[in-house]
C-alpha cells in the first residue's frame, strides 16, 4: 500500500521565479570550478581511444522487428546501447582532453543516432505509446507522437551532454549538429513529456514505478542543458514535481522498494538524482531533502546489503550489485543519514575505477561522478541487527553487526502482485560470513514470455524454488489476493511468523500455513506448521547454493560448513539437481550469478493432514 506522501505539495514547493534560465544554468552547481579528475580522464580516453577504429552499430529494420519474431531482446538492444556507451565515452573523453581527436567520431554516432526513426526500443513500444487502443505494427512506433520510454530519455539526456560540453567543437563542423539536437530533445522528449499521459507517470493508473523516476530526470537533464524557453523550464520542472509526487504517494512510507535492490538505483537512486536537478535548476530554491521519507528511501539499500556485493534478492534482482556508491554518499550527505553516507563512501571506497566510471541510462550521475576525486578509505559501520519493512513485510536478522561474521536469515511476506512479482510469499535466504546458504535463485532473460502469460511458468518464479512449500504439487498463485497474513515481527528475539495459507488457491485445501523463522545461539530455524483439510502430499522445500550430502538421517551437511537439521520421523529426503533447461538459449547463467554451476533443491516430502516441521542450519 502506498503512503500517499506527495512531498513536493506537502513543502508547497513552486517553480514561479524559481528557476534559472539556459544561461544562467551550471550543471552541478555544487561543483562549481571542479573538472574530470584525472583518474576518471584517463578512463575515459582510454576507452574512447579504443573505439576510434570501432564501426558504428547498424540497426536495420530486421534487428527492429526481431523481439516482434522472435521474443528476443538482446540482438536489437546490444547495438543499440553501444552507440550510447560509445558517444557517452567519447564525449567524457573529450571534454577531458580538449583536444579533438575525438569531435570528428562524436559528430558521427550523435547523427546516427539523430537519424533513428525511435529512441523507444521494440520491447517497449506497447508501454510508450499515449494511446492504448492506437493500432501500430508491434515492432513499430507510430510517427505522431513519439513514445516516451527509458531509453528514450535516456537517448534524450545523452545527447544533451554531449552538446551542453561540446558545443563548440560540434559547431566548428556544423551549427546544425547542435540546433537538430534541440529540435529532436524537444519533439522526442520535452514535448511528450509535458502533453502526453502515459502509464508510467502514475497519471492514469495512480500507480509508478522506476520507471518515472528515471525517465523524469533524464528528462530534466535533457531540458536544464538545452531548452532556451523559460516558461518551458519552469512547465517541465512543475510537471516533474507533480510525477515525483505521484511516484512517493504510491511509495510505501518506510522507503521499500517493492522491485528489488536491483532496481533501487533507478528507483530511489533516481529520485535522488531529480532532486539534485531540481536544486540546480532553481539554484538551490527548491530543496527538499529534509523529509523523512527520503531518508528511508535512501536507507533501504544499505538495509539491503547483506555483505560486500551480497544483495537480498527478492524480486527481479540479481544476488550481486554494484550500486554508485558516490551518488549514494551525497543522498546520505544531503538528507542527513551519517549510516547512508558511510554505505555509500564504503562502496565508493571498494570499487574499482573502470567499473564505476560509468552507469548506463543516467548521464547526470555519470558526468557528476566524474568530477568526483576517488574515495581512498571507506568507513565500515555497523549493521543493523533486526530490520521489519512493513511496506513489504520483510524481516532481516543478523547474528551480529559486522556483516562478514555470523549468520544472516530474511523472509518476505506481502503479496504476489509487486512490481516485477515474483510467486514467493514466505521467501527465505540464511547466509553465513556474508555467503550463501539458502537462496532465492535470481532470475532469467527479458523476453516477450518474462513479462507475458507465461511468466509463472518459469522454474525460478515458483515459490517451491524460493524455499517455500508446496501442497499436493500446488505453488503458490499470483495476483493482489495471494499474500500473507498475521505477520509477528519481535526485533528482541529475533524472530518473524506468518500465515502462508492466502498465497495458494482455495481449492488447495490448505487450512494453516504459519511459518516462523528464528535467529537464536549461533543458529537459525524455520518452522513451517502445516493443517489440511485432508491427507495430502506435502513437500518442504529449501534452495541451495552447493551439493547437499547426507551425514545421518535427519542431518544434511550445505554450503558454508553449515548443517542442515530435522526430525526425520515421516520424512522422506530428495535432493535435486536445479539446472538451467527452460530455454533452448542460456536465460539464468549460473556461474555469472552464483559462482556455480547449478543449484540444488532439499525436499522434504510427507503425506499427512497435519504436519510441523522445523530445520534448524547451523
Amino acid at each position: 500500500m502506498g503512503s500517499l506522501i506527495r512531498i513536493f505539495e506537502e513543502s508547497c514547493a513552486t517553480t514561479e521565479g524559481k528557476i534559472l534560465p539556459l544561461n544562467e544554468f551550471v550543471l552541478c552547481r555544487d561543483a562549481i570550478g571542479h573538472k574530470i579528475t584525472e583518474i576518471n580522464g584517463r578512463i575515459f580516453a582510454a576507452k574512447a581511444e579504443s573505439m576510434l577504429g570501432e564501426a558504428i552499430p547498424l540497426l536495420p529494420l530486421s534487428l527492429y522487428r526481431d523481439k516482434a519474431l522472435t521474443g528476443v531482446r538482446s540482438r536489437f538492444e546490444k547495438p543499440h546501447h553501444r552507440r550510447r556507451e560509445m558517444l557517452l565515452y567519447l564525449t567524457l573523453a573529450e571534454c577531458y582532453e580538449g583536444h579533438g581527436r575525438f569531435t570528428e567520431k562524436i559528430a558521427d554516432i550523435l547523427w546516427a543516432i539523430l537519424e533513428e526513426t525511435s529512441w523507444v526500443i521494440p520491447a517497449h513500444y506497447a508501454h510508450s505509446v499515449s494511446d492504448p487502443k492506437r493500432t501500430v505494427p508491434e515492432w513499430c512506433e507510430s510517427d505522431d507522437i513519439p513514445g516516451l520510454d527509458l531509453y528514450a530519455a535516456n537517448c534524450c539526456a545523452t545527447v544533451a551532454l554531449t552538446r551542453y560540453l561540446l558545443k563548440d567543437q560540434l559547431d566548428s563542423i556544423s551549427p546544425e549538429i547542435a540546433r537538430r539536437v534541440d529540435r529532436q530533445i524537444y519533439l522526442r522528449g520535452i514535448h511528450p513529456f509535458l502533453e502526453v499521459s502515459y502509464s508510467w507517470n502514475g497519471e492514469r493508473t495512480g500507480k509508478a514505478n522506476n520507471w518515472l523516476t528515471n525517465i523524469t530526470s533524464n528528462i530534466l537533464l535533457a531540458t536544464a542543458l538545452t531548452e532556451a524557453d523559460i516558461s518551458i523550464r519552469e512547465q517541465v520542472v512543475r510537471k516533474a514535481m507533480r510525477y515525483l509526487d505521484n511516484f512517493t504517494s504510491g511509495y510505501p512510507e518506510d522507503g521499500y522498494c517493492d522491485e528489488g535492490p536491483g532496481y533501487w538505483s533507478g528507483a530511489g537512486g533516481n529520485y535522488f538524482d531529480c532532486l539534485e536537478l531540481i536544486e540546480d535548476m532553481s539554484g538551490g530554491r527548491i530543496n527538499v531533502y529534509s523529509h523523512p521519507m527520503i531518508r528511508k528511501m535512501g536507507e533501504y539499500i544499505a538495509d539491503f546489503n547483506i555483505d560486500g556485493e551480497y544483495y537480498l534478492n527478492f524480486s527481479d534482482a540479481k544476488p550481486r550489485l554494484r550500486p554508485d556508491g558516490r551518488m549514494i554518499m551525497r543522498f546520505g550527505e544531503k538528507c542527513g543519514s551519517k549510516p547512508l553516507y558511510s554505505f555509500g563512501k564504503m562502496l565508493a571506497s571498494s570499487m574499482e575505477p573502470e567499473k564505476s566510471a560509468l552507469f548506463f541510462g543516467m548521464c547526470y550521475r555519470a558526468y557528476k561522478n566524474s568530477l568526483t576525486e576517488a574515495v581512498s578509505q571507506g568507513e565500515k559501520t555497523a549493521a543493523k541487527r533486526s530490520i521489519w519493512y512493513e511496506g513489504g513485510k520483510i524481516a532481516i536478522f543478523r547474528e551480529t553487526a559486522d556483516t562478514e561474521k555470523g549468520l544472516y536469515i530474511a523472509t518476505k511476506g506481502g503479496c504476489n502482485a509487486e512490481a516485477h512479482n515474483h510467486n514467493d510469499v514466505g521467501c527465505v535466504v540464511v547466509y553465513y560470513d556474508g555467503k550463501p546458504i539458502i537462496v532465492d535463485p535470481s532470475h532469467g532473460s527479458y523476453d516477450n514470455e518474462f513479462f507475458g502469460s507465461k511468466r509463472y511458468a518459469r522454474w525460478y518464479m515458483k515459490g517451491s524454488y524460493h524455499s517455500v512449500p508446496t501442497v499436493n504439487g500446488v505453488e503458490q498463485s499470483a495476483g493482489v489476493a495471494f499474500a500473507s497474513s498475521d505477520e509477528s515481527f519481535d526485533p528482541d528475539k529475533q524472530t518473524v511468523s506468518m500465515e502462508l495459507k492466502n498465497a495458494f488457491p482455495t481449492n488447495t485445501g490448505i487450512l494453516r500455513m504459519k511459518r516462523t523463522c528464528s535467529l537464536t545461539e549461533g543458529s537459525v530455524s524455520i518452522t513451517d506448521d502445516i493443517l489440511l483439510e485432508r491427507d495430502g502430499d506435502i513437500k518442504f522445500n529449501y534452495l541451495t547454493v552447493d551439493e547437499p550430502r547426507v551425514l545421518s538421517e535427519g542431518i544434511l551437511a550445505v554450503a558454508m560448513g553449515k548443517r542442515l537439521e530435522f526430525d526425520p520421523t515421516g520424512i522422506e529426503t530428495v535432493i535435486e539437481r536445479v539446472e538451467n533447461t527452460y530455454l533452448p538459449y542460456e536465460d539464468l547463467n549460473f556461474r555469472a550469478v552464483w559462482g556455480r554451476d547449478c543449484l540444488w533443491r532439499i525436499c522434504l516430502c510427507t503425506r499427512a493432514t497435519a504436519k510441523k516441521l522445523t530445520v534448524t542450519i547451523k
